[in-house]
């Protein structure tokens, strides 16, 4: 199967985040964010109320119920912030370059206007599909990002890709109800 193929900016923060979403340090991280400092605000605030400073207590009380609540909308948004400045300085000129990629049993070949490459579908480790996306992740840890809307042929190329998952005996995985939270 041989298609053309347009990467914008969007596509590559939705792998980026996808690929944070599924990170157990990343996982980890913002998990501590949420949980320890609400903890740290309530000790402190019950040290305070029972330390003749009601009113202290009672604000660092609220604090931890508010950063609770609030920090995984500030985190969320924090991580897609981080990934936009990070895509602009990097890839740039890869936005709205039309790429030609041909997946065979044998080979995937990828051609645009500043590279060329070729890789042996042995070095598939497994290919994802979420919401937008479909994720060709590599051994060495290269991804091939093929975006659903931009591809006319879409099912064609997700019915040759399970097929070929299966002849590779890797991992096909659909995920379309993962959203970034």
């Amino acid at each position: 199967m041989t298609f053309e193929l347009k990467i914008d900016e969007n596509d590559y923060l939705t792998y980026q985040l996808f690929v944070a979403s599924q990170s157990k340090s990343i996982q980890r991280k913002r998990k501590r964010g949420k949980i320890i400092v609400p903890i740290l605000y309530l000790f402190i605030g019950i040290y305070a109320y029972y330390n003749n400073s009601a009113l202290t207590g009672v604000l660092f009380c609220v604090f931890a119920v508010l950063w609770f609540f609030l920090y995984p909308i500030w985190g969320r948004n924090n991580y897609i912030r981080h990934y936009k400045n990070f895509i602009q300085e990097n890839f740039k000129e890869a936005f709205g370059k039309i790429a030609i990629l041909e997946i065979n049993d044998k080979t995937i070949f990828i051609k645009d206007e500043f590279n060329e490459s070729k890789v042996s579908t042995t070095e598939i480790n497994e290919i994802f599909e979420i919401p937008t996306l479909i994720l060709i992740r590599l051994k060495g840890g290269k991804t091939f990002i093929l975006p659903k809307d931009k591809i006319a042929e879409i099912q064609e190329i997700k019915s040759d890709l399970k097929r070929l998952a299966e002849l590779l005996k890797i991992s096909y995985v659909s995920n379309d109800k993962w959203i970034w939270r």
